[in-house]
């Protein structure tokens, strides 16, 4: 088996994240692979992205960098974890279930404001001690414009009108 095979992140990219009363998220705008907009330049106020990173119960992360890559190589954010932050997640009430298989660190990434200049994608990349870890993505797309083809009026022939009494 690969190192990290039996690792993943998953993630929801949304226009917003609340908290809600009773320790609730919810999540506004859910994105299902695609983003489109009408044109660019634009600017969104806001682009949240919820991960979840899990890993065996057996093999807890000893190491974590968090990424989100635009295209290729551009570095949009990066989130270093503490190992103390691994730690008291890995002896948190989490695991004490012993049914529990995995352990899981949530977090969330907000861009405010978010600004989109042409077609991109964003990725998700968790580095452990392991190596690599490759998320999901989003597909940011520009709509396609439709060209409007406006045919000239036909001549009808002129109806007088009628006056009723």
């Amino acid at each position: 088996m690969k190192k990290n095979d039996d690792r993943f992140i998953s993630a929801i990219f949304c226009d917003d994240i609340r908290h809600e009363v009773g320790s609730k998220l919810s999540y506004m705008g859910c994105y299902q692979g695609e983003l489109i907009v009408q044109i660019t330049p634009v600017v969104m106020p806001k682009l949240c992205v919820s991960v979840s990173v899990s890993t065996p119960k057996e093999r807890p992360f000893k190491s974590l960098v968090i990424r989100v890559i635009q295209d290729d190589d551009v570095e949009l954010a990066r989130m270093d974890i503490p190992k103390e932050d691994i730690k008291g997640i890995t002896g948190s009430s989490q695991i004490s279930d012993k049914t529990s298989t995995r352990i899981n660190l949530n977090t969330v990434i907000v861009f405010s404001p978010f600004v989109i200049e042409k077609p991109t994608m964003l990725r998700l990349v968790a580095t452990t001690e392991e190596g690599e870890i490759t998320g999901p993505h989003i597909l940011i797309k520009v709509a396609a414009t439709q060209e409007v083809v406006v045919q000239p009026a036909k001549k009808s022939k002129a109806v007088k009108p009628r006056i009723i009494k």
